[in-house]
């Protein structure tokens, strides 16, 4: 009997929600010939990442209200045009496999600075449809003493992602040498990696606990999309927050560790990435999902405030004094970010008295745990209509 092997999801590109958010994504429903049960347990609902992802901050050189339309546009047909674009035939050698799809998508992030500066002016006259919750990332604890989230901030945040790196680089090169937007500036690019078995660095599973779902109305589009009767201005339905941070970890003090203790620092099993039956309150899975079963002060269930993890690794090699420079692109997306996303930051993993006083913050950013906040950022990812960005324009 033959192995079934069931071809990875595409993008979908034609389609009123940005690619590369809640998609490509396993169908719900398994396909004939496979077992249904392995299906739902393993596939059913859940992100299909692309392999690699470049992350690309830029700022509009221009405070012109045309200029940022003319971008805008240009950003929509590049991007587009590249996630539709079919792989060449001609550049493979004889005997070579033929490539069916790359699996590209292009999403882009707004940054606060669009709406208001630093400075708290109104550059396109566009803060009175600001995202509600869009702002600059503040310092918590956590980061690292060299990053300032202020000075990370920027206009746009570009998501390069597919199944080649080298894709990717000619799509950041496009970026790069003004071939989209001549006055699109790039400030960084970051490179991300994603293993098949979604396993991190240090040997544990992350982004087990995704809510799930390919369809409209899915838990995962209702976690991450912003609907009609949400408190947000009128063009950011079908839109969604992303809340960014770049997170390295020393990971040296850690193997010391007996899996036994690490598991305690994770919170979860490490061979199986089953939450441990007991997690310490100050473990990393239970600082960030503590899934109690009553609401909290504000009568909201912990289940409520669940976000869309998307991550990807990086190895940037070591320092000057041979220190590892590797760790997570946490890229979390959600349809609250106040309510979610910086809840979960704020009140409970970095909440030295949560949920108990003296409980400590997330072990993980603890001597053994060895993580730190080295960069990040807030965005607003906006809907497409007839292939355009919803912008408030």
């Amino acid at each position: 009997m033959s192995r079934v092997i069931l071809p990875l999801p595409l993008p979908r590109p034609a389609c009123d929600l940005q690619p590369g958010v809640t998609d490509p994504v396993w169908p719900s429903t398994p396909p004939a010939g496979v077992d249904k049960t392995i299906y739902d347990e393993e596939y059913g609902g859940q992100l299909a990442r692309q392999r690699y992802l470049h992350l690309v901050t830029a700022n509009l050189d221009a405070a012109k209200i045309e200029v940022l339309q003319s971008a805008l546009s240009s950003i929509a047909y590049f991007a587009n045009h590249q996630m539709k674009k079919q792989p060449a035939v001609d550049d493979r050698r004889t005997y070579d496999p033929p490539v069916q799809n790359r699996r590209v998508t292009i999403t882009l992030g707004l940054g606060s600075n669009l709406f208001t500066t630093p400075q708290g002016d109104d550059r396109f006259g566009l803060a009175k449809v600001r995202p509600k919750w869009l702002k600059i990332l503040e310092p918590i604890a956590g980061d690292a003493p060299s990053f300032s989230p202020r000075s990370y901030s920027t206009d746009f945040l570009f998501l390069l992602a597919s199944d080649d790196y080298y894709v990717n680089e000619y799509l950041m090169g496009l970026l790069y040498y003004g071939n989209i937007h001549p006055l699109i500036k790039v400030v960084s690019v970051e490179r991300g990696y994603a293993r098949p078995d979604a396993h991190e660095p240090s040997g544990f599973e992350d982004g087990s606990s995704n809510p799930r779902g390919s369809e409209p109305g899915s838990d995962m589009h209702r976690s991450v999309y912003i609907q009609h009767e949400d408190d947000e201005p009128g063009w950011c339905v079908g839109g969604t927050y992303l809340g960014y941070r770049k997170i390295q970890r020393e990971m040296r003090s850690f193997f010391t560790l007996t899996e036994v203790e690490q598991e305690a620092i994770v919170g979860t099993h490490k061979k199986t990435g089953e939450r441990l039956k007991d997690p310490p309150p100050c473990s990393h899975a239970f600082k960030l999902n503590p899934r109690r079963k009553t609401p909290d002060l504000m009568g909201i269930l912990d289940q409520q405030r669940q976000i869309l993890r998307r991550p990807y690794f990086y190895d940037d090699g070591v320092d000057k004094d041979g220190i590892e420079l590797r760790g997570l692109h946490h890229l979390s997306f959600t349809r609250h970010l106040g309510t979610a996303y910086d809840w979960r930051i704020r009140m409970w993993q970095m909440n030295p008295d949560f949920p108990a006083d003296r409980a400590g913050c997330d072990a993980l950013y603890g001597r053994f745990g060895g993580a730190m906040n080295v960069g990040g950022g807030y965005y607003f990812i906006p809907s497409m209509r007839e292939g355009r960005f919803q912008v408030g324009l």
